[in-house]
């Protein structure tokens, strides 16, 4: 399609789904004034538009007058007719001097705001308040129980019992925020409407503060926000509790657990500098901090027995999953069978009997995918079982071991682990 030449530069969109209708809006580069509308058909169909504006005309027909159309969107005509009516009712159009529209349109399609939404939950999350409404401390047996919630609202008790011990632990609400609407009448009913904090809320009731806390509340009455509809009031409850592109995973308390085992390993104490720090820095409440230090002495009593420090248990913490993982891998890939069954003992615990029953019943039952590798990983528990184990087992393991094997083509492989850790000092 040739346009006017009044039409210097045009931005016409691609439509690969075929729509009925589309949105345009025409701008008078000379003047800065505009023009918006719906059209069912498609922008090569010679339609430019349907004004019926005179002073709209005398501008267009003006022999040196230059324009620029812009293709919106498309859509079904329904919504075209919605998204024209939500442009000309943010720029009131038929009111301003900018447009030459006469009316703002109009549609049984309401389109929610989005944009004006994001604005307004940006504003309350970078700022703590709106449009010069700041928070003022609020008890929480003062906030009425039969304030309104957001529809579909549910709380989580894993979110709640999470804020409660921050709560507890710092001993106040002030760095909690609970954002409510005043006079808001809100699905039928009129209130008011906690948007955002009602777990901070939920939290602080069940605190040691009880109702007596006091939470920050930034409380904005309904006429100081734009006309908002119900669904645009749901969609800044979201928006005032984003999802991010690349969220991050909190540290969890197992891994902090087995930092601060490994600093006790190394003769840093639980209550030096270095591990409160470490508490301080991912924000541990008084509970969690009991749990990790319950969970690092856990650690600690499974890696170091008290009577063997210097001996490295295989069968417990980092050494047991490291190992276990060697295992893991030389025993299948990609789930099938390597050919070598691989298993990690303390020569105080073999018993090579479990083995070999488990492999001559594998191999008899998988004669197309056989053992032929039985391989044994020994640590001593300490310099005692060390010296029984090549005294009175090591060989008679060896004769018998072989003896078995070699008829059924196994080979048998042992490999000693490093017996010591450097020596502790400090702990």
């Amino acid at each position: 399609m040739q346009l006017p030449k009044q039409i210097i530069d045009s931005k016409i969109p691609y439509d690969p789904d075929n729509n009925e209708a589309y949105v345009y809006k025409l701008t008078n580069l000379k003047k800065k004034k505009y023009y918006g509308g719906y059209h069912k058909g498609k922008p090569s169909d010679g339609y430019i538009c349907s004004s019926e504006n005179k002073k709209f005309h005398s501008d267009f027909m003006e022999p040196e007058s230059q324009w620029f159309l812009e293709v919106v969107t498309y859509g079904p005509m329904e919504y075209c007719k919605a998204v024209e009516h939500r442009m000309l009712t943010e720029a009131d159009a038929k009111a301003s001097d900018d447009w030459y529209n006469d009316t703002n349109g109009g549609s049984k399609l309401s389109i929610p705001r989005i944009n004006l939404v994001k604005s307004i939950a940006n504003e309350i999350r970078e700022t703590k308040s709106y449009k010069g409404i700041k928070p003022v401390y609020r008890k929480l047996k003062d906030i009425p129980k039969t304030r309104l919630q957001i529809r579909e609202f549910t709380l989580d008790p894993d979110h709640i019992k999470r804020l409660r011990n921050i709560i507890n632990t710092k001993q106040t609400m002030d760095h909690l925020i609970w954002v409510s609407m005043t006079g808001r009448k809100y699905r039928g009913m009129t209130g008011e409407l906690g948007v955002d904090g009602n777990h901070s809320i939920e939290a602080g009731e069940t605190s040691d503060f009880g109702s007596e806390g006091q939470i920050p509340n930034l409380a904005i009455p309904d006429s100081m926000l734009p006309d908002l509809t119900d669904d645009e009031v749901d969609y800044l409850a979201m928006y005032l509790n984003p999802r991010y592109e690349n969220p991050t995973l909190p540290t969890d308390l197992h891994t902090i657990a087995r930092r601060v085992c490994n600093m006790k390993i190394q003769g840093i104490a639980a209550n030096s500098k270095e591990v409160q720090d470490l508490y301080h820095d991912f924000h541990l409440t008084t509970a969690e901090k009991t749990k990790v230090s319950k969970l690092s002495n856990e650690m600690y009593k499974e890696i170091v027995p008290p009577s063997e420090l210097t001996w490295i248990n295989y069968g417990a913490g980092e050494e047991k999953r490291a190992i276990e993982s060697i295992l893991d891998k030389e025993q299948t890939t990609n789930d099938n069978r390597t050919g070598v069954w691989s298993k990690c003992y303390s020569t105080a615990k073999y018993n090579a009997w479990a083995d070999l029953h488990d492999i001559m019943n594998w191999n008899h039952n998988n004669p197309h995918n056989l053992i032929h590798t039985y391989r044994i990983r020994f640590y001593h528990p300490d310099k005692k079982y060390k010296e029984s184990w090549i005294k009175d087992k090591e060989q008679k393991n060896i004769i018998a071991l072989d003896k078995l094997l070699k008829p059924h083509n196994i080979k048998r492989e042992w490999i000693f682990l490093e017996e010591k850790r450097a020596k502790l000092t400090g702990v």
